[in-house]
């Protein structure tokens, strides 16, 4: 029986096992973890939005209260001006008219320095009135304000009141903070003094802490009338009960049926009250932000229940183990490696195809390195097929012979020359030669070249001597400066300069080809090194075989060194032209390769 039982077992699929196992122990706990992270995220969400209130409210605190200390201390300046009570003195002055000037000026004076203050007045017991308005730009406040009724609110009282001018609607339209003028000697009740309030400056002390979530900021009286604020009276929940009736010294209170999050903080001077009023849909926006505590809690889940798991996962684990050994040898040892294929299930089949696979893996990475190599030899030599016609070289030799005996030295050492390069192009021996070797071959065309340019081509060469020896591919230096006399010097009248650079550059060798001539545009330059970086060492295959040029050098040093190596070109349009690659010091080839 638990032979059959054991058979079967083994015979379903892996997918029906992990789907028993995980319903039961895992999506069950997930979701009832889903719900508590869901919520304890909400908490966390609320709580810093509710800090991050209570900061901004404390911030406009204190700028009110730096705004309230600069008022009283401007009321003081001008309680301590003797001019100032000469003015509202009841009695009659000589000097009336410069009394009059002075306050004046002092008004002025008070209005333009102190960007809180949009007017202000000091007004006599017996109506006589000194003022300064800067809404209209002159002497003079509104006739319209109600200054009796101001000095009965604050007659009798030591400390200053605020005094709110309001539209019929009701809302606020201007404030006035309006104190008590006694006299120095006899401390009577001589005058008020009346300072409107510039409301944009109350604006200021809020409008730069504003945010998307944060969208309501408003300054309220005790009795809950807005003095300033974002939004309009209407609009807002300022006027609800959590704010009429919050005694504390700052509170908060969600308001689910409006959507928002209040909060408030009192200010003691001025006793006033600052609202801000939040959005909890934006609010809840952050909490999408937190579902990477789900994928810990998960992951968490998944190790916790896995203690409970480990019977049947053991079943599962143990050939899933000799598949990771076998790839693991595989790895290792980079040879053919099998497992023990004793299951009809999945896993068996798993294991069957793993075995399978070693085994063509095995074979095609004999086969593919062979190819590379093969097809490695075969493009070096097609790229030095194009400069092999040994005939050319026997005719050369010839031409040497009769330049000798006719006694033309000329011809005799350009021949000479053109046949030293020509040899280095039959591709005898070894891919790499010396870089001495390779600098002859160099000097050999310069020789050519100088016979067709004359004085208009000077050559300058700078070489590390310990590098002379180095090993470089045949025929690499002589393309670059054919390319930069053909582009540069011939196409510049003026007169050229090559100057080849050889030098050792940390653990590489540096090679640079300078001319002068008359340089690249940016555009050009930039597809030019574009086609180095993306050139295919394997390009050559394809069918684009066009001379020995740049792009064959580039090709070159790609197949001998590896893809990060080539060449690169600085130029400055009507300056000069640099073609730079830097060699590996240890240039060992990988593999044989004969060009």
């Amino acid at each position: 029986m638990l032979n059959r039982i054991s058979r079967f077992y083994k015979k379903i699929s892996i997918r029906t096992k992990l789907l028993l196992l995980f319903s039961v122990q895992i999506i069950i706990p997930i979701a009832f973890m889903g719900i508590m992270i869901y919520r304890n995220t909400r908490t966390i969400i609320q709580d810093k939005s509710i800090k991050y209130s209570i900061d901004i409210l404390s911030m406009v605190k204190l700028r009110l209260n730096d705004f309230y200390s600069n008022l009283e201390d401007i009321s003081d300046d001008l309680l301590c001006d003797p001019g100032i009570y000469e003015a509202l003195s009841q009695k009659e002055l000589d000097n009336q008219y410069d009394t009059f000037i002075h306050a004046n000026n002092v008004l002025r004076r008070i209005c333009l320095s102190r960007k809180e203050i949009q007017s202000i007045a000091l007004v006599s017991k017996i109506g006589e009135r000194y003022s300064y308005s800067l809404s209209s730009g002159r002497v003079g406040l509104d006739d319209q304000l109600p200054y009796d009724e101001m000095f009965k609110e604050v007659k009798g009282k030591q400390m200053p009141i605020w005094f709110l001018d309001k539209e019929e609607s009701g809302a606020v339209k201007n404030i006035y903070f309006v104190r008590l003028i006694r006299d120095i000697d006899t401390f009577n009740e001589i005058g008020i003094m009346v300072i409107g309030i510039n409301r944009d400056y109350l604006r200021s002390v809020y409008s730069d802490l504003s945010t998307e979530f944060m969208q309501n900021i408003a300054i309220l009286t005790q009795s809950q009338e807005v003095l300033v604020g974002t939004t309009s009276l209407e609009e807002s929940n300022f006027k609800s009960d959590f704010i009429i009736n919050g005694s504390k010294n700052s509170d908060y209170y969600t308001d689910k049926s409006h959507g928002v999050l209040l909060c408030y903080m009192q200010v003691g001077q001025p006793e006033w009250k600052i609202v801000t009023e939040s959005s909890l849909g934006k609010l809840n926006e952050e909490l999408y932000r937190f579902r990477t505590w789900f994928i810990l809690l998960v992951i968490c889940t998944i190790l916790i229940l896995s203690i409970f798991s480990i019977l049947m996962a053991i079943d599962m684990i143990t050939p899933i183990k000799q598949l990771v050994e076998g790839i693991k040898k595989f790895e290792e040892e980079n040879v053919h490696q099998e497992v023990v294929v004793d299951r009809e299930d999945e896993l068996g089949y798993l294991n069957k195809c793993f075995n399978k696979m070693s085994i063509q893996i095995d074979t095609l990475v004999n086969s593919v390195y062979k190819e590379q190599l093969t097809r490695k030899e075969a493009e070096l030599k097609a790229l030095q097929a194009q400069i092999n016609p040994h005939f050319l070289f026997n005719t050369l030799e010839s031409i040497n012979w009769m330049a000798q005996l006719n006694n033309v030295p000329e011809i005799r050492d350009m021949v000479t020359s053109l046949g030293s390069i020509m040899e280095a192009s039959i591709g005898k021996g070894s891919p790499l030669i010396p870089l001495r070797q390779e600098l002859k071959y160099v000097e050999s065309y310069i020789l050519i070249m100088k016979n067709r340019y004359g004085e208009r081509l000077t050559y300058e060469a700078e070489i590390d001597e310990n590098l002379i020896q180095h090993q470089v591919p045949k025929l690499l230096l002589q393309p670059l400066v054919e390319n930069a006399i053909y582009h540069g010097i011939d196409r510049s009248r003026k007169k050229g300069l090559i100057r080849l650079v050889v030098r050792k550059q940390e653990d590489s060798v540096y090679i640079e080809v300078m001319d002068n001539g008359k340089g690249m545009e940016e555009e050009e330059l930039q597809l030019l090194n574009n086609k180095f970086q993306e050139v295919n060492p394997d390009y050559m295959l394809m069918g684009h075989r066009k001379g020995i040029g740049l792009e064959n050098v580039n090709a070159r040093i790609k197949l001998f060194f590896g893809p990060q190596y080539g060449l690169n070109v600085e130029s400055e349009y009507g300056s000069y032209t640099k073609i730079k690659l830097t060699l590996p010091l240890d240039n060992e080839l990988g593999g044989h390769i004969n060009v």
